[in-house]
């Protein structure tokens, strides 16, 4: 508890595409510190790069991260990739 984790993610926003909250999470157990697309390493047009998403420990106990990689205008549309990343955060001692 009262640690931060990161969660890293392959992206491409060229594309049009970016990875988001699908599910909302206990808030009482992580809350969300900071999200941010780090720019490609290189100069080619339409290289990929990561999204780093940063979350905080604050109570114990277990929940779920669900995100998902959308076009955020393409409402009727399925994700082209999906992750869920299970959060066990153990009380201080």
């Amino acid at each position: 508890m009262g640690e931060e984790f990161t969660l890293v993610l392959e992206s491409n926003r060229t594309t049009g595409y970016s990875w988001q909250l699908a599910k909302p999470f206990d808030e009482g157990i992580v809350r969300l510190v900071s999200s941010e697309y780090k720019a490609p390493e290189t100069r080619l047009i339409g290289a990929g790069s990561k999204e780093v998403w940063t979350f905080k420990a604050v109570g114990g106990g277990k929940t779920r991260i669900h995100m998902e990689y959308v076009r955020p205008w393409e409402k009727d549309t399925a994700p082209v990739r999906t992750t869920i990343v299970e959060v066990t955060v153990k009380p201080a001692k």
